[in-house]
């Protein structure tokens, strides 16, 4: 330790003949990634305004209340929680608490969650080859336009994916150095990891278990004993929390929103379980099945090359697939060291397995879900660009890497076919520059030359990067606010992409949209105002993201009958009359455009018991019911 200590220092004031030292070489290209990251999770940031008020408004409430914030209530009134576990409120709350309730404080934790996720990924690419595959690996996160509509946005995919890079960097730093606490601290993450996004969060573990009985260190029987304490520790801040939960009296905690039953073991097997994996409405799936092109019918192995997807992920996905076939191939052949093809394998199956469960799942998918695969793909992908430039004067490199560039310009061509309208030029350049690139690649040896090849190879990366990076000048420079982002422009075509990518444009305000809500009434605002603070609920409405979006511009608490689609068994119409009864609850919104699309009978039967029972005013086209004043007989 102490040796390594005085290397370090070493290393980092030296400066011999013009040279930069190696800790600086090294921290020079981490520092480029962060200003780079930097600049585009941070760039005019509030321009997407609340992001999702959904989670905006739920942590709102957590900043104000410490029951709201443990359970993760959509408002302080503890009347029902969002449709994920609480972790990644718990930090946006923080902030909220910290720098007051706007649009900044709300989006700028996930900014920082891309700047950390970009760094760990660099660090861990360190251990798999040198420092231009590591930079290349941290810059492909940067590139991928779904990352950068992610990490603009309080969505909690922004945890996820640091608590993966997280992750991933403890499992590979433990094997290099041979030590297990390494290996624990990742239990630790990807436990916590289940507190953001539940069984989705452990799509890596089999990855990192399955790498570490093939690739370990000490007998099978250490494996096994270690395999269980990693269990066991990745169990424990899920199983803590969730029995806190369902111990705690119904009576005494907000309802478990996204749930007929007020369990948070159905919201984890049901609606975010295997009703998300399956698309069964009796395990909790909440899109009908004939909604064409979104629940079942478009699930294939081409899935992610298809226009609800490709424009988030799929550019680099042909050469992410390299990557991994090259990954396999050492590991068979023993050409990589130890630390390498332990790397390497869990890469692989990370990557593998994440394509093969958003190819395949039948239940509520949107094309931000891509962003799962953001992290192993740079990694495949920065190592086949790596391979590649390395072994370039290699004729059967050359030629195996020319029809990977024309595949990839390919389906850029095809993609963009459904974006007529945005940049029509842009096809044109990546057919030039792949062909210009792949006929110098395929030139016999004797008219190669060393600069000629690297010309050919950077060109051959620039037409398969510029489309993805352009698209992140519109995903940061277009307003979007909602559920369901989308990166890029919108395309040219109909599809469910161009659908939600409408949706959620700032000014696209005119008809109700599940992922937007309707837009605030202005003058109800002000009424809603005017309720005593000592109110539970100054309002209720129909949807959470109407009731979110009226929270945060009155910062009262909106009570969301039926929850998010409207379809929660909350409240049942004899608690909403108690609450009524007992003045907890002043106004009902009326707000019909997710009554349309979708709600549960509880909520249509609450609903019609207000409208037979109380009167209203009618203010821009909204009814509002005032709860305070019954209906004479």
């Amino acid at each position: 330790m102490a040796l390594l200590s005085t290397t370090s220092a070493t290393n980092e004031t030296r400066i011999r003949g013009g040279r930069q030292s190696h800790w600086w070489a090294r921290r020079r290209a981490e520092f480029a990634l962060v200003a780079i990251a930097g600049t585009v999770y941070c760039w005019d940031l509030t321009i997407n305004g609340w992001g999702n008020p959904y989670y905006a408004a739920a942590a709102q409430a957590g900043a104000g209340d410490w029951s709201a914030l443990f359970f993760g209530a959509s408002d302080a009134g503890n009347g029902l929680t969002v449709d994920k576990p609480p972790l990644h409120l718990w930090i946006i709350a923080i902030a909220v608490k910290l720098l007051g309730l706007n649009s900044f404080s709300v989006l700028i934790p996930q900014a920082l969650m891309g700047i950390m996720t970009v760094f760990l990924v660099h660090r861990t690419a360190n251990y798999l080859g040198g420092q231009r595959q590591a930079f290349i690996a941290g810059l492909l996160v940067i590139i991928t336009p779904v990352t950068s509509m992610i990490f603009r946005f309080n969505n909690p995919d922004a945890l996820l994916l640091l608590l993966w890079a997280l992750a991933v960097y403890f499992s590979v730093r433990g094997f290099a150095r041979e030590q297990a606490k390494y290996m624990y601290l990742a239990a630790v993450v990807l436990g916590l990891g289940f507190l953001c996004k539940q069984f989705q969060s452990w799509i890596l573990v089999p990855a990192v278990i399955g790498a570490f009985f093939v690739f370990g260190y000490g007998s099978i029987k250490t494996r096994i004993s270690q395999a269980f304490a990693f269990g066991a520790l990745m169990a424990a801040p899920a199983f803590i929390w969730i029995a806190i939960v369902e111990l705690t009296p119904a009576m005494m905690r907000p309802w478990v929103g996204g749930t007929s039953t007020n369990s948070f073991l159905e919201l984890t097997f049901g609606y975010n379980g295997f009703g998300r994996l399956t698309g069964q409405t009796s395990l909790g799936a909440v899109n009908p099945k004939d909604f064409s092109g979104v629940v079942g019918y478009d699930a294939s192995l081409v899935r992610l090359f298809t226009i609800n997807y490709a424009p988030e992920v799929a550019w680099m996905l042909p050469v992410a697939f390299i990557g991994a076939a090259m990954a396999v191939i050492e590991i068979v052949r023993r050409r990589m060291s130890r630390l390498r093809s332990f790397a390497s394998a869990l890469l692989t199956v990370w990557f593998l397995t994440t394509f093969a469960v958003l190819s395949f799942m039948t239940g509520d998918i949107h094309p931000y879900y891509t962003s799962m695969l953001a992290l192993p793909m740079a990694f495949l992908t920065a190592y086949a660009f790596e391979s590649f430039w390395v072994s370039r004067n290699d004729l059967r490199y050359r030629c195996s890497a020319a029809p990977i560039v024309l595949v990839c310009a390919v389906l850029t061509s095809g993609y963009l076919t459904w974006f007529q309208d945005w940049n029509p030029w842009a096809v044109m350049i990546v057919k030039v520059a792949a062909l210009a690139a792949s006929f110098c690649l395929v030139l016999p040896t004797r008219f190669q030359r060393p600069r000629l090849t690297a010309a050919a190879l950077l060109l051959a990366a620039a037409s398969i990067l510029m489309v993805p990076s352009m698209f992140i000048i519109d995903s940061v420079s277009t307003p979007q606010q909602g559920s369901f982002p989308i990166s890029g422009p919108v395309p040219s075509v109909e599809s469910w992409h161009k659908r939600d990518a409408e949706q959620l444009l700032q000014g696209e305000q005119a008809k109700y949209a599940l992922a937007r809500g309707e837009p605030v009434v202005d003058d109800i605002a002000s009424i809603i105002e005017q309720v005593p603070e000592t109110t539970r609920w100054a309002a209720a409405t129909t949807g959470s993201e109407n009731a979110a979006l009226y929270q945060l511009k009155t910062k009262r608490p909106i009570m969301s009958i039926g929850g998010f689609s409207a379809l929660d068994a909350y409240p049942s119409l004899s608690s909403f009359e108690d609450y009524v009864n007992a003045g907890q609850l002043r106004f009902y919104i009326h707000q019909p455009g997710i009554l349309n699309w979708s709600a549960s009978p509880n909520t249509l039967e609450v609903v019609r018991w207000i409208e037979a029972n109380y009167s209203y005013q009618e203010l821009d086209g909204v009814r509002l019911y005032d709860l305070s004043i019954r209906l004479t007989d």
